[in-house]
């Protein structure tokens, strides 16, 4: 019996651990751009050219404002490439 337990609480844990994966934000372009970060609330920041950036738990929606090209991820990496957006 105690080892049911232990197994239901280690995939509950999992689970919830998976829930609030990180989001990484990686600009293939040599030039920097502005974007509209939105995770737990919404940000305009820039990244650099080149460059990549933790923007902490998912979901995150972010878009490149230049363009207007938006992508969500709840856990993984968001790719910006020729000013356009892809998770």
């Amino acid at each position: 019996m105690k080892r049911i337990a232990i197994a239901g609480v280690s995939g509950l844990l999992f689970f919830s651990a998976s829930a609030f994966a990180g989001v990484k934000l990686v600009n293939k372009d040599s030039a920097s751009h502005e974007v509209k970060i939105k995770c737990s609330s919404t940000a305009i920041s820039s990244i650099g050219g080149n460059s990549t950036r933790d923007l902490g738990n998912g979901p995150c929606t972010v878009t490149v404002t230049k363009t207007g090209a938006s992508a969500t991820s709840s856990g993984g990496t968001l790719t910006i490439k020729n000013g356009g957006i892809s998770s």
